[in-house]
């Protein structure tokens, strides 16, 4: 049975696949596109699912993944059924091609695995957010997202995250400074070379999508040499 409790994931495998690489898809620091989440949560029990050497897998090389499974995350395989599918299943309406696999980056503002549901218990989720163990990877977080010549998808709700880091410890004041209140959750907002719209997981639009597909493609386009 899964546990709900919001913390640390337990699984050592995954916490070594982590240690290597603490991101999603291609290297963010090549890649052109960067989608930004929260916290990069599985599953309590993953390690012990069928399907967990794909997981593995796609820790390992994610745009190795993605180019030969054609789909550009394992939640996505069909034995799959468990938390995560529903992001990962509207994120797929985009119709990202998986040439574009070393183009397209996930990247969250904790670097190292969670499991349960951090909206219930917010406190532990920033206390793992400005913990030591997770400042240098907010450190280069905060390098990535200063990129001008990337395109950076951000969900709504991450905004107050920001502000919160912000306070705390000085980094992400461009995001900081946004100011959502002459924005629209149901639209797709830009700040300069910064999306914000509503989560994968929540009743984003199809209209929003077909935005977002446009805005990718037209990014990638620009910065192909």
């Amino acid at each position: 049975m899964e546990k709900s409790l919001f913390e640390k994931h337990p699984s050592q495998s995954l916490n070594e696949l982590y240690s290597k690489r603490n991101y999603q898809g291609a290297n963010p620091v090549e890649a052109q596109v960067l989608f930004v989440g929260r916290d990069p949560n599985w599953a309590f029990d993953i390690e012990t699912k069928e399907m967990f050497n794909y997981v593995s897998e796609y820790l390992t090389d994610g745009v190795t993944f993605w180019e030969t499974y054609h789909i550009h995350h394992p939640f996505l395989l069909p034995n799959y059924k468990g938390d995560g599918k529903r992001y990962h299943k509207i994120f797929s309406k985009l119709n990202v091609e998986s040439s574009l696999a070393s183009k397209i980056s996930f990247v969250e503002l904790i670097g190292f695995p969670t499991t349960g549901m951090a909206k219930t218990n917010n406190k532990s989720f920033l206390e793992y957010l400005i913990s030591t163990e997770n400042r240098k990877h907010l450190i280069e977080l905060d390098k990535l997202l200063n990129d001008f010549e990337k395109t950076i998808f951000i969900a709504w709700g991450l905004l107050e995250d920001f502000k919160y880091l912000n306070r705390e410890t000085g980094l992400f004041r461009k995001l900081a400074e946004i100011d959502k209140s002459g924005m629209n959750i149901s639209e797709l907002n830009q700040h300069e070379n910064i999306y914000i719209h509503r989560h994968f997981s929540d009743a984003i639009s199809n209209a929003t999508l077909e935005k977002m597909k446009t805005e990718i493609k037209r990014n990638i386009k620009r910065n192909i040499k």
